[in-house]
């Protein structure tokens, strides 16, 4: 009997423990593009490579929605920019070279910027 009176306070605890802490995955970051012609376009790619295909592309001043990922392709580290640091810090990581960040497009689907023409919001 007291066996399992301790299981049943086990499991509360470990589901108010599971609902109190805090969730894993982030909000999306908003970012606005920059550093194109007016008359160009910022091509989304499926990965991030500029042979991959494109599915989408953005212009000049249009907001687009970071997930907060971004990957270094020679290097092959990943690092946030959706935590603390100022809009001029994130970009600074951002436009380092060979640096693509993931985005959503408006159609929900994610792919995949350079992210010297993104700034963060």
């Amino acid at each position: 009997m007291k066996s399992s009176i301790r299981i049943i306070l086990a499991l509360a605890a470990a589901t108010v423990a599971m609902t109190a802490a805090p969730a894993l995955s982030s909000a999306f970051t908003a970012g606005t593009i920059t550093a194109i012609a007016p008359d160009d376009a910022l091509n989304i790619r499926k990965w991030p490579s500029a042979q991959s295909r494109i599915i989408d592309a953005y212009g000049l001043n249009e907001t687009i929605s970071m997930t907060g990922r971004c990957k270094n392709i020679v290097t092959n580290v990943s690092f946030r920019i959706d935590g603390y640091g100022s809009a001029a810090w994130k970009y600074a990581q951002m436009k380092k070279a060979y640096v693509w960040c993931q985005v959503m497009t408006d159609d929900a689907e994610l792919g995949w910027a350079r992210g010297k023409y993104i700034w963060p919001e």
